[in-house]
């Protein structure tokens, strides 16, 4: 039988028991490139990919080891980029070269290049998986935005934008392509089949950063000078609120389970943490290395990846809890 100390002992362990399982792991990969940008995490979830603009590299982890394990150069610059064929190749936008090129990631070598000319700097695969987008500074004040056919390796329309093109979201219900017009310091909604603009939407100053919620409602817009986040109503094209957050927000990510969204704030060094359904407006935030431009959320919509240009690192890391 227990005596008096041992149920006050057995009681107090049952009332920590909550805290000891929400205890948060963290730890750094390190050597990643120089001033990795963008990140991308393979179906399986074993694996992580970074493009490295300083070294012009396609980077690969192997998350189990802590460890880069593959480097494969690809063209000048490389920015976004976005993974294809169930994870199987990349698509690397590489800025100064002018080209998307593809990468066979199961044997470590470029398969060959998609020219596209003026300045590419992101890749957004379709939701069905056979076209990919892919946004464009342009030579002048005029960007473009390319449609490529993955399948058969090559471009299969160009469309004019506005000035900046950053990059872009792919609505997984309309199949609309939001596009993030820096320079307008708007979100272009754009129909691939005619190649129109159907709306745009303005948001904050100098928007970087996009997301969309699995079930395609809302978009989630990072605003990197007036420090908030922009929410859109994406049935109606509107935008409902605008949060603030850290300085100088960029990556933003959705959980794949559609209940929180992720902010990057690079010159914060942090991410603030909100609910999708708006439920609170008061963020949650957590620490990460220095100079973080892009996140992640793992399939247990836990674990979350965020990658630090100016550390050459990615955190790997628990997100807070739903509640205290």
């Amino acid at each position: 039988m227990l005596g008096r100390r041992g149920i006050r002992v057995l009681l107090l362990l049952t009332f920590l028991m909550p805290v000891f399982s929400q205890t948060k792991q963290t730890y750094k990969i390190k050597n990643v490139g120089k001033s990795p940008n963008f990140i991308a995490l393979s179906p399986d979830g074993n694996r992580m990919y970074a493009t490295s603009f300083g070294t012009n590299e396609l980077i690969g982890v192997d998350l189990s080891q802590r460890i880069v394990d593959q480097n494969i150069m690809v063209g000048a610059s490389p920015l976004g980029f976005a993974l294809a064929e169930r994870g199987k190749i990349a698509l690397v936008a590489c800025k100064d070269a002018g080209v998307v090129t593809i990468v066979d990631l199961e044997n470590s070598h470029v398969i060959g290049d998609i020219n596209v000319g003026g300045f590419p700097n992101s890749v957004t695969v379709s939701p069905r998986g056979y076209r990919a987008y892919v946004t464009d500074y342009g030579r002048s004040r005029e960007g473009q935005l390319h449609i490529v056919d993955i399948r058969d390796r090559r471009t299969t329309a160009t469309m004019k934008l506005g000035a900046a093109p950053f990059t872009a979201v792919v609505s997984p219900v309309t199949e609309l392509v939001y596009v993030i017009m820096g320079g307008d310091n708007e979100i272009w909604v754009v129909d691939p089949e005619s190649l129109t603009v159907v709306k745009k939407i303005a948001v904050g100053e100098a928007p970087d950063g996009i997301a969309i919620t699995p079930d395609g409602k809302r978009v989630f817009v990072a605003n990197s000078r007036s420090n908030d986040l922009s929410v859109i109503d994406a049935q109606m094209n509107r935008t409902l609120v605008t949060i603030p957050v850290g300085k100088m927000p960029f990556g933003v990510a959705v959980s794949p389970d559609g209940s929180r969204v992720f902010v990057v704030n690079s010159a914060s060094r942090n991410v603030s943490v909100l609910p999708t359904d708006l439920s609170s407006l008061q963020a949650k935030t957590f620490k990460v290395d220095k100079g973080p431009t892009s996140v992640v959320v793992g399939s247990d919509n836990r674990t979350v990846y965020v990658v630090n240009e100016l550390s050459n690192t990615i955190v790997v890391t628990d997100a807070p809890p739903d509640r205290n």
